[in-house]
């Protein structure tokens, strides 16, 4: 999902003080920073992209729609391992907005599964490995809210989140100092010559924050910095 009302929204989680447990895990991850684990190479670690298409953008009203992910090992992406959940809604989504908004068709909808049936699966295949996503923090709000409801938990796998990375990299570039990101996945990736693939489709959209994530930490390594503890102080989400 991108635009200007996901800007907000991101910004609000960000600058928000956590409390309960998803502050205790971002407590927990900053501890983490100096320990020998953190200090791993990059390269040698597995990362789950994952992209959440939601019907609105307030965890305590809206509903998740869709979930991608695809996993990310040996600084490749593997396609033979991906996660894709469509969700059956409760609320009212008219079949015109589901179609041309997520590029999905009015019976997938229906015949998708339960949220609180996907989560066990979802977690499962995240694992131990480290989240990437796009706007992670809106992400995170959503995913947590469902966790607490269903599980009584939430998510403990550090994250991360490829605009935060993009905005290092144009800081980087000299002829972008100090001009604003842009705010679209589809218009970044666009920038980064990265193929095109459907917009606002969860597992595209995690297929190509994947592909971005890549092409920035070459840019990263580039710049001399190996350790997952400098790039999760640049770009973690909590």
């Amino acid at each position: 999902m991108g635009g200007d009302t996901k800007i907000a929204s991101l910004l609000r989680f960000l600058m928000r003080k956590p409390r309960g447990p998803v502050g205790d895990v971002r407590a927990e991850h900053q501890r983490m920073l100096g320990s020998v684990e953190w200090r791993q190479p990059f390269r040698t670690m597995t990362f789950t992209a994952i992209d959440c298409e939601m019907t609105g953008l307030d965890p305590a009203r809206d509903e998740i729609l869709s979930i991608g992910a695809v996993r990310i090992r040996n600084h490749r992406v593997l396609l033979n391992e991906g996660f894709y959940q469509v969700f059956a809604t409760t609320e009212a989504v008219s079949p015109k907005d589901v179609i041309l908004i997520h590029g999905l068709a009015t019976d997938e909808v229906n015949r998708g599964s339960s949220l609180s049936t996907a989560l066990g699966p979802l977690l499962e295949f995240l694992g131990d490995s480290i989240v990437v996503g796009f706007y992670t923090g809106l992400d995170l709000q959503f995913l947590n809210a469902a966790l607490q409801k269903h599980v009584g938990a939430t998510l403990r796998n550090p994250a991360l989140d490829t605009l935060l990375l993009y905005d290092w990299w144009r800081r980087s570039m000299w002829h972008f100092a100090g001009g604003p990101g842009k705010g679209k996945l589809e218009e970044i990736a666009a920038e980064m010559g990265l193929p095109r693939y459907p917009a606002h489709n969860a597992f595209y959209d995690a297929l190509t924050t994947a592909l971005l994530f890549l092409k920035l930490l070459n840019a990263y390594e580039g710049s001399g910095v190996v350790q997952f503890r400098a790039l999760y102080r640049e770009v973690g989400v909590y």
